[in-house]
């Protein structure tokens, strides 16, 4: 999986283009095992890694957005930390409301729920989740959302990632078109040392369109580039181990978008 994907997003048949896809193979599987042991510091030293082993930058890009009234959503991805990214946010502008999955087993799913709580994180679990987020976003609250898995239709629209029409989530896209809130971008890297600098950039402005459910595609197909951007600035430290690819991976028809149906409430 992690060689296919890497085929499709740095593809070619020449030494260096192989090579490349070589070493980001080898050293991605090492930041899946570093990535492993620092979601673990969860259970209890998460808090004090935040304080002392990470560094905020453009935070005042989240609190410049918080101050429209409408709420921010946090534009992520399996980029670096999610969990020491969140925790960032969380010390840095109050409480984040994380959109992500349960664990298993259960107790493990507490324990991690508790550390979360600790960095001032709270979660809204898939596939119910829909009405957590506009409680948040409702007060002007902050909410995470990762936009670089694959989400087949009715939620996803094909849109360019790595040069491949491939599904992704309208989430974030509807929500930004309903309810007015702010997206703003944000990543995590780790740093040689094994620190992190989490960064927040300002406000993605919201692309108009004519038709609504071209506009909801274009604003996710300009989303997705930006979170492909930074991947390609880090790849060793994405989640490659994820299918991204996959489903109908033709190239986009002329009226594609055009025809996209959105769905409101999906995730109610």
């Amino acid at each position: 999986m992690v060689r296919q994907n890497l085929e499709m997003a740095f593809p070619g048949d020449d030494e260096s283009a192989i090579r490349k896809r070589k070493d980001i193979e080898v050293n991605a599987y090492e930041h899946v095992a570093n990535l492993f042991l620092e979601i673990l510091m969860l259970l209890g030293p998460m808090k004090y890694f935040i304080t002392h082993k990470t560094k905020a930058v453009g935070y005042e890009n989240v609190k410049k957005a918080m101050d429209h009234g409408k709420g921010v959503i946090m534009l992520a991805s399996h980029l670096g930390n999610w969990e020491i990214m969140a925790a960032k946010g969380g010390e840095q502008v109050g409480n984040v409301l994380m959109v992500t999955k349960r664990l298993k087993p259960k107790w493990l799913h507490r324990v991690i729920e508790q550390g979360r709580l600790q960095c001032g994180v709270t979660a809204t679990y898939e596939p119910r989740t829909y009405k957590d987020i506009l409680a948040q976003l409702k007060k002007g609250g902050t909410v995470g959302i990762v936009l670089d898995q694959y989400a087949g239709p009715p939620i996803g629209i094909r849109v360019p990632f790595f040069g491949c029409p491939v599904g992704t989530h309208s989430v974030v896209a509807v929500l930004a078109k309903r309810t007015g809130a702010a997206v703003v971008p944000v990543y995590n890297v780790m740093q040689p040392d094994g620190t992190y600098i989490v960064c927040a950039e300002p406000e993605i402005p919201w692309i108009r369109d004519e038709n609504p459910s071209r506009e909801i595609a274009v604003n996710t197909a300009h989303y997705s580039s930006l979170v492909e951007k930074k991947i390609y600035q880090s790849p060793e430290q994405w989640l490659w181990l994820h299918r991204r690819f996959k489903g109908d991976l033709s190239p986009l028809k002329p009226t594609e978008w055009e025809q996209f149906r959105v769905r409101r409430g999906h995730s109610d």
